[in-house]
């Protein structure tokens, strides 16, 4: 997310006042904080991390643990969150947002102490390597690099299991979506000589996933400044991404992949009312369904892009990303009772 102009509060009346202010906040933030010598990376960092300072607030009783990952020529941090410590029924791989640049595990830490809350799930948060400095696929293999580690450590940890939901806000749908459709079209036996299996994917969770880098939707006109992030900015997000090769290619641009799509799990896309992404995450949920996915879409009133990061500010951001929760677990529930009958 990038801060804009300082909004105007009359042209935000549909908004969620509590998100208004927010983003009058974040302006404020932004425009006093000079930093001539950070590069443009740099300065989207370190505004993150500033806006989540502002917002923190650590929910009771959360067991919060770093964890290291090995993968050749590099270490992946994931943090786990979980509500006690009795054993939780479920694991959700939790990939942050950033427009693949910003954003790491601190800045999301309210976000998923309240997704272990509403799931009663373990949350593991992943540090993804970033861009520019990694461009695509990079952070896709770290994210499959967890996943092989999740299958790998069964009966080692208690939230390393051999299925587990999946999700991510913004740049980590987008990272949620690549992963799943990466190994929908090509899954990995555990034979020998072989990358090691990855966790099977039983769900995912999408909170406004960028899929279109054209961005000729009509919501990316009418939004495309003053509503937390901007047209300009998803433009260079999507240009320091970078390409990848064969497949990845693909995997890179959700949409195209229309082979693959009737192999994904059960997902909730949840977009919101004010923000540039809403038509192309709600196009691609509607594609899904016509693949045969069972899948939910859910369109939050009121509020902008980045709002589940900013659920403490906000009831009623709150009250959404709870609300995608519920929905996760019912479709899940239906999609395997529907199994079950057939």
């Amino acid at each position: 997310m990038t801060a804009s102009a300082s909004p105007d509060l009359s042209d935000l009346s549909a908004l969620d006042p509590a998100l208004a202010r927010t983003l009058q906040r974040f302006a404020r933030l932004d425009a006093d904080t000079p930093t001539p010598q950070l590069d443009y990376a740099g300065r989207r960092r370190l505004l993150s991390t500033l806006q989540a300072q502002l917002l923190r607030s650590p929910l009771p009783g959360m067991v919060r643990t770093d964890h290291f990952v090995p993968a050749p020529g590099r270490e992946i941090t994931v943090r786990s969150y979980q509500k006690g410590s009795a054993p939780s029924p479920q694991t959700l791989v939790w990939l942050h947002g950033g427009g693949w640049m910003v954003g790491d595990l601190n800045t999301h830490d309210d976000l998923c102490e309240h997704l272990a809350q509403f799931t009663g799930h373990t949350v593991l948060s992943v540090h993804y390597r970033r861009t520019p400095e990694n461009p695509f696929p990079a952070p896709l293999d770290d994210v499959t690099a967890v996943l092989q580690w999740l299958h790998r450590m069964q009966g080692v940890l208690p939230f390393a299991r051999d299925s587990v939901l999946l999700g991510g806000d913004s740049a980590g749908a987008h990272l949620a979506l690549a992963c799943a459709l990466r190994h929908a079209a090509a899954p990995q036996p555990a034979d020998a000589g072989q990358p090691a299996r990855p966790a099977r994917l039983h769900g995912l969770l999408l909170f406004y996933p960028p899929i279109a880098p054209e961005q000729d939707h009509p919501s990316m006109q009418a939004f495309s400044e003053g509503f937390g992030l901007t047209r300009s900015a998803m433009a260079r997000y999507w240009q320091e991404l970078g390409g990848a090769e064969g497949a990845d290619a693909r995997c890179r641009l959700p949409a195209s992949c229309t082979d693959t799509l009737p192999r994904l799990p059960p997902a909730v896309v949840c977009t919101a009312s004010h923000d540039i992404l809403r038509d192309e995450g709600e196009a691609f949920a509607r594609q899904l369904q016509a693949a045969g996915v069972p899948t939910r879409l859910l369109r939050a009133p009121g509020m902008v892009h980045g709002f589940a990061r900013m659920l403490t500010a906000s009831p009623q951001a709150r009250q959404q990303v709870e609300q995608a929760c519920h929905a996760l677990a019912a479709l899940l529930h239906g999609a395997t009772a529907g199994s079950a009958a057939a």
